[in-house]
């Protein structure tokens, strides 16, 4: 194996030891913020309490059974929550440390579960639940809780009883757990009244509160509840991910999960808050498995690695999976590796230049079972550049099912919308919004073949949004329509007649895969697998990110329809053949559970 150069040793020494210096990183950014909030609360700028995560030891685990239930005597309706130490109120709730009210039928089955987490990452006194849409802004809150009117509004309530382990004192009595919906859904919703609470998000202050700074303790959540039984069942596997956005890795693993059926027990756990601008999958992943734990919504961020350590051990997980890159999973593989020996870590990777694998250490090497990439630059940069034993890396390409028939009406309305005819080629690109993506190469694209028979259709959302809006607001080009994201653009794809993706890096796009499917030739910068997908056919690469002339000239040798059709058909053959999803979800069960596990 090739030694690696002194650059990429340089850069694994640093990730290891990144975790205790961003640790400190965030300590000193986290000060100087709080001076500056004194600072203008001391000059009369009365604005919200800060309130500020301290880890603490916790006086004692929550017991077992944890919770009494209320109104909720039904076998069937306890039996739906994932949450299963649990009594009926009438059954001895003095020997619980928590109470819940009300109705659980229209509830998540992982509400308890949430509530329960939170209530012991903070030691609250009393922990509420609710419905919200993704947060807008870069952080959170995670957005406004609403009530189900179909549920009693105690039953999102998880109140500590007096006796069990005192609750905090000072003005963070309790804390607020989100269950991320659709906007549409939460449309019409009562919005849930407390009266202790002023604020929304995470943390509920009582009005006025005395002090700038709200110091709230924060646990452990696996030594909280240690005492909870784990659970047996069928193989397990944990998904960790930042977040459920709307996006090809959510939708790859949404394929799986329903390949594996029921023979598997999967976890599906985010990280990061959910933003607006990134949109949420997360009832697509609720109607897959009841185990679904926005823990990045739920909790104190210096919790969520303690809360993944709970869960691994409460649902006995056989298998780890960091799906599409967590900070969370490459800061604890190395302590889960010590944590559980029996636990087999499995990480994802979608590129070889730039991105997390950039982030490989030695230990976090050593400690990874399996290596997984999606195209074979990544698995030639693993072995050869970042030191992984060949043994370990497995690659797997992306996979789609087939397409539908494309709807004639359907194509015939969009382009109405679009305002263009027949005869005008209207070039797709459904992606998120990151100079990953370069979608600003697409706006210029536009400018450059304004000339042409050409309708450019620009079509998600991100952390580019703004800077995309103001370059179109500059000089608007008249062949140029930008959508916002959307939660499903298959329908959109009937307006297409050509595919297009102009990618710094990438791993094998499913947007491209979904347009091959589909009969739809694509031009595609020459990154990651693409030019292996396009080899035999289906449409034209070009060789550098950003050349924009290469572009127009690859989307000018496609304008014939007849070329379009004969390049879109080698391109659906392809993918019919090589790219799908039984063989996927076959070689990602045998990573997952190896023969013998």
């Amino acid at each position: 194996m090739p030694r690696a150069p002194l650059a990429r040793r340089l850069q694994a020494a640093f990730w290891e030891l990144s975790p205790p210096l961003r640790r400190a990183a965030r300590r000193l950014l986290r000060a100087a913020s709080l001076a500056r909030h004194r600072a203008a609360w001391s000059v009369g700028q009365r604005r919200d309490a800060r309130v500020v995560a301290v880890a603490a030891a916790a006086d004692r685990p929550v017991r077992n059974p944890a919770i009494a239930v209320r109104g909720a005597d039904s076998e069937p309706r306890l039996g739906g929550q994932t949450e299963r130490s649990l009594v009926a109120a009438t059954d001895g709730a003095a020997r619980v440390d928590f109470i819940a009210d009300g109705e659980l039928g229209s509830l998540p089955a992982v509400h308890l579960e949430a509530l329960l987490m939170a209530a012991a990452a903070v030691g609250s006194g009393w922990t509420v639940g609710g419905w919200t849409p993704p947060a807008p802004g870069r952080f959170g809150p995670s957005g406004r809780l609403f009530r189900d009117p179909a549920a009693s509004i105690a039953a999102h309530a998880l109140v500590r009883l007096p006796g069990s382990a005192a609750p905090p004192s000072g003005s963070a009595p309790g804390r607020a757990v989100p269950h991320v919906t659709s906007a549409e859904r939460c449309a019409g919703l009562e919005l849930l009244e407390q009266p202790t609470s002023v604020a929304v998000g995470p943390h509920r202050l009582r009005p006025v509160p005395t002090a700038a700074v709200v110091r709230q303790p924060w646990f452990a959540v696996d030594e909280a509840l240690a005492a909870l039984p784990a659970e047996d069942g069928p193989r397990t596997a944990l998904f960790l991910l930042p977040y459920l956005a709307v996006g090809g890795a959510e939708r790859l693993l949404f394929e799986l999960l329903e390949g594996f059926g029921g023979g598997v027990r999967s976890l599906v756990v985010t990280t990061d808050p959910h933003l607006e601008s990134l949109g949420q999958t997360v009832d697509r992943a609720r109607e897959l498995t009841p185990h679904v734990y926005t823990l990045g919504d739920w909790l104190p961020r210096d919790a969520v690695a303690s809360a993944v350590r709970h869960l691994i051990r409460r649902w006995r997980v056989d298998t780890l999976v960091c799906w599409n890159g967590s900070v969370t999973f490459y800061d604890e593989a190395a302590s889960l590796r010590d944590r559980f020996p029996h636990l087999r870590l499995v990480n994802q990777l979608y590129n070889h230049r730039g991105g997390w694998i950039e982030h490989f250490s030695s230990s976090f090497v050593s400690a990874v079972d399996a290596q997984v990439a999606v195209n074979t630059p990544i698995a030639r940069a693993l072995v050869d550049e970042r030191g992984v034993p060949a043994e370990r890396v497995a690659t797997i390409h992306h996979a789609v099912a087939p397409a539908a028939p494309r709807d004639a009406g359907r194509r015939a309305a969009l382009r109405r919308e679009l305002g263009v005819g027949d005869d005008t080629v209207v070039i797709g690109t459904f992606v998120r919004m990151h100079r990953q993506k370069r979608p600003l190469d697409i706006v210029r694209l536009a400018r450059a073949m304004a000339r042409d028979p050409v309708h450019f259709l620009l079509v998600g959302g991100g952390p580019l949004d703004a800077e995309i809006d103001r370059e179109i607001a500059r000089d608007r080009p008249a062949n140029l329509t930008r959508r916002p994201m959307v939660d499903d653009a298959a329908p959109l794809y009937d307006a297409v007649d050509l595919c297009l993706m102009t990618s710094e890096f990438e791993g094998l796009p499913v947007f491209l895969l979904d347009g091959l499917a589909r009969g739809l030739p694509c031009v595609a910068t020459a990154v990651g697998d693409i030019p292996m997908l396009l080899a035999d056919g289906g449409g034209r690469t070009v060789a550098r990110p950003g050349d924009i002339d290469g572009l127009a000239a690859a989307v000018r040798s496609l304008l014939d329809p007849e070329t379009r059709r004969a390049q879109g058909e080698r391109g659906r053959r392809t993918v019919e053949q090589r790219f799908g999803l039984e063989r996927y979800v076959s070689a990602y069960e045998r990573v997952i559970f190896p023969t013998g596990r």
